[in-house]
């Protein structure tokens, strides 16, 4: 069901006989019979608190500590100390950075409810050039590379390709994008195209990515209750483990599995999911632990830029020389392992306050008029246990992408009306 509600200005507009559509749209070109749809955005204090980028930072965190001590693997770090100095220098100085932002950022923005109107025709218009480019470079690595891993070689999925740092976010900004369109037809045909070619290209992780910025929008648009919300909200975490279980069943044997990550024989007969779950949230923490415990940083350097770059211009991992040195499954280790290799406790302090600044910003000034933007940054917050998915190209990328949508395909007003949608 649409977000947006049947209101008179979405109809089409023709520049003959409204005078609203030159003033909403100007810069339409020649075609100016634009379908236009109005929704309102509920207040701030309204959102469910999953919204809040501290909120869930600390609830990521809990979780990790949890999933850590069920030690579900042989390599599991043992002690508490570490894991718990870690959390408390992250959540000191992510508290720092949040509160000192406060001093920028006032808090007068979005006590009420702010109505909006998106031009859909532009919007499905941007939709189709993104499939546009996407079919473009799926193409270049076809000719080049030979068919996607999963109607080629699985094995090649990690590598297979080139420009994925652009291809990935494009798909991301197409389903989600598709997400406002107010043609059910329309948002079935995106949503699928970008399922079908992550899916091609066995990108679960962009998968799940794309999903969770999905129902993240859905979340801030949403009039449902809080308990609803909250519902909601273990029904797609449900979704995702039981996707990503099943993608990573078809992908790895279960004895490959347990013999790789090292499960404890009291748990190798537990049920999958589980053991999917409980493992890929612990075992990265489980590796920065050891990892900071053992004093691994190389001291000052440029490692932790090196995502920034684009793939065919990174310097060779400075860090390859730790990962044989001790208890390390995979190369995963949070969101802070560049930093905390690079500058040991003082990186994991920058890092927090750096994010923590940012929170502060996605708190008080990104909602709603950069509501795209934030639903980009709450499931990176949601994805800190993995990796470092905010300081990426491909997140940069997509962030530019959407502030592009943002810029031409919504204009905004004030209101203290009713709401104008209910999508659920």
């Amino acid at each position: 069901m649409s977000s947006f509600s049947s209101a008179p200005g979405s109809k089409s507009l023709a520049s003959s006989g409204s005078l609203a559509g030159s003033v909403l749209w100007p810069d339409t070109g020649t075609d100016t019979r634009h379908v236009v749809s109005h929704g309102i955005f509920r207040p701030r204090r309204e959102l469910p608190i999953y919204c809040n980028p501290v909120t869930l930072f600390f609830a990521v965190w809990i979780l990790m500590l949890a999933c850590l001590g069920v030690h579900v693997s042989y390599v599991i770090y043992p002690g508490l100390a570490i894991p718990f100095l870690i959390f408390a220098v992250s959540a000191v100085s992510l508290l720092l950075g949040f509160f000192a932002s406060t001093a920028v950022f006032d808090d007068s923005s979005q006590e009420e409810p702010t109505s909006f109107l998106i031009d859909i025709t532009r919007l499905h218009r941007l939709n189709l050039l993104f499939c546009f480019l996407a079919l473009s470079l799926i193409a270049f690595n076809w000719i080049t590379d030979g068919p996607p891993p999963a109607i080629g070689d699985a094995s090649t999925y990690l590598v297979y390709g080139k420009l994925k740092q652009l291809l990935f976010p494009l798909l991301t900004c197409i389903a989600v994008n598709a997400t406002l369109d107010t043609s059910r037809l329309r948002r079935f045909l995106f949503i699928g195209f970008t399922i079908c070619w992550l899916g091609l290209y066995v990108a679960r992780g962009v998968l799940l990515i794309t999903f969770l910025q999905i129902f993240f929008l859905s979340s801030l648009r949403s009039r449902a209750s809080a308990r609803k919300q909250m519902l909601l909200a273990f029904g797609a975490l449900a979704i995702a483990i039981a996707g990503v279980t099943i993608i990573g069943n078809l992908r790895t044997a279960h004895d490959v599995f347990i013999s790789f990550l090292q499960i404890r024989n009291d748990y190798s007969d537990w049920p999958m999911a589980f053991l999917w779950f409980v493992s890929y949230v612990s075992i990265p923490f489980s590796n920065l632990c050891w990892m900071v415990a053992h004093g691994s940083s190389h001291g000052p350097s440029l490692g932790f830029l090196y995502p920034l770059l684009p793939s065919f211009m990174a310097p060779a991992d400075l860090y390859s020389d730790v990962y044989g040195r001790m208890d390390l499954i995979d190369n995963a280790s949070t969101y802070l392992q560049t930093w905390a290799l690079d500058f040991s406790y003082l990186g994991i302090y920058f890092v927090n306050l750096v994010i923590g600044f940012g929170c502060g910003w996605l708190v008080r000034r990104a909602y709603p008029k950069n509501f795209l933007v934030l639903a980009i940054f709450l499931t990176f917050t949601s994805l800190l246990f993995f990796s470092d998915m905010i300081f990426l190209l491909s997140t940069v990328i997509q962030v530019l992408l959407q502030f592009f949508i943002q810029k031409k395909c919504f204009r905004w007003e004030e209101s203290k009306g009713d709401f104008a949608y209910d999508a659920s």
